[in-house]
């Protein structure tokens, strides 16, 4: 026996094929509009999963990129920072030679240790250089904290740390972002052992006792003495008759007394030469304040330039200074040079940083194009073929919706006469 097809069932079945036409016909019109093959997960489960993981990628990459420009602009500005300092420090170096000929005079030497003043307190400004955002270049991870300050009692103290930051590049390099001043400014080798000098922090004179850089006035005698650093303490006024401010040097190693240097009167800016050394101190040091000499063959181009300054200021023109004189100036130029090579040293790093940086940033853009022409593959529509996909569909939902109408208008008595 045949199926009965009853009007009702024939009506549905027709408006759900206009229906289900209507539907593809508004889903490729939206994809036309849009460009968009792929608007839901339902539309393609597969290229979809692709495209968010090319948008992570993407948005990943945007990151770097970003990275890599911060990073750039503040090695460039710490670069151009560095190539200053050598300028100082050439022309320091030229003023040293000048100052070392041996035709000058005390008076034509402490001219040129006025200069030298100048360009010290301008090496000590770039020092302590700050970045675009205000943190101190050369502090290490402690970007907040000057990187060097002058001790009240003389010298300098490093207030960074000894950390370098790293700012990641792509997903498996990083590159420092940052060098520590210790590194470049205090650690630098010498040819020859040097000393330096500072105050306790503790010292309580008022003025504060200030002691100088001193220079090497006898080298045998230095060399006899090295590698002992000493202790210069500041004795009870009672200890000496008549009473007065007084001094006595030790050995650091053994607490032993340099010889000759017990109870001495103290005067200040009087020179004190020990172990061929020839320093100073000035203020008002009391008792129980102390000062340290220490020994050493590592010596940074604020040392360096105070000791230059120092000897050409102290130093006078009998035959015994001339000799100091031309022995502090070729140490002073020696010194000068290491600083130089050092901070050229760091400068070769830079670079590297900045090659390293920049073939990192074009493979991100490189990859950038090839991850959007692959997105816009599985994501974008082909317009060609959605048009005349949209005009098929357009076509067929019209035949069904004249196709109801026809069918719907038929009924049994039609046929009746």
């Amino acid at each position: 026996m045949a199926d009965r097809l009853s009007s009702y069932q024939i009506s549905t079945a027709s408006l759900n094929n206009i229906l289900r036409a209507q539907a593809q016909v508004a889903k490729t019109s939206e994809q036309v509009s849009s460009g968009r093959r792929v608007a839901t997960p339902a539309d393609d489960p597969v290229a979809n999963s692709r495209i968010l993981q090319l948008n992570q990628e993407l948005a990943l990459g945007a990151q770097y990129v970003k990275n890599i420009d911060s990073l750039q602009g503040r090695l460039e500005y710490q670069e151009s920072i560095m190539v200053g300092m050598e300028v100082v420090m050439q022309r320091v170096r030229e003023l040293a030679v000048a100052a070392g000929n041996g035709t000058t005079t005390q008076t034509d030497r402490q001219a040129y240790a006025a200069e030298i003043k100048l360009r010290m307190d301008e090496l000590f400004q770039q020092i302590n250089s700050k970045d675009a955002s205000g943190e101190f270049l050369f502090s290490g991870f402690s970007g907040q904290t000057q990187a060097f300050v002058k001790n009240p009692g003389g010298g300098y103290t490093y207030q960074g740390d000894e950390g370098q930051r790293l700012v990641r590049i792509s997903n498996s390099n990083s590159v420092p972002v940052s060098d520590n001043g210790k590194d470049i400014f205090l650690d630098v080798p010498i040819k020859k052992p040097s000393f330096y000098t500072y105050g306790n922090e503790l010292n309580r004179g008022n003025p504060p006792g200030v002691i100088s850089q001193g220079v090497i006035f006898n080298e045998e005698e230095f060399q006899d003495f090295y590698p002992n650093d000493a202790i210069i303490t500041f004795n009870n006024e009672l200890d000496v008759e008549p009473p007065g401010a007084n001094f006595t040097i030790r050995r650091r190693s053994d607490n032993s007394v340099v010889e000759g240097q017990k109870n001495v009167a103290f005067v200040p800016g009087q020179q004190v030469q020990f172990g061929g050394m020839l320093i100073s101190i000035s203020g008002k040091p009391v008792a129980g304040d102390n000062f340290v000499v220490e020994t050493t063959t590592k010596q940074g181009p604020l040392y360096t330039l105070e000791k230059l300054v120092d000897g050409l200021m102290m130093l006078g023109d009998s035959f015994d200074e001339s000799q100091a004189v031309s022995n502090l100036v070729g140490d002073s130029l020696d010194n000068i040079d290491s600083a130089i090579e050092n901070i050229s040293i760091y400068r070769a790093k830079i670079g590297a940083r900045l090659n390293t940086a920049e073939t990192t940033k074009d493979i991100h853009l490189d990859l950038e194009l090839v991850s959007k022409d692959v997105r816009s593959k599985l994501a974008d529509v082909d317009l060609a073929e959605a048009v005349s996909r949209l005009q098929m569909e357009t076509t067929a939902l019209q035949a069904a919706q004249q196709t109801y109408v026809k069918v719907s208008s038929l009924s049994l008595f039609n046929f009746i006469r």
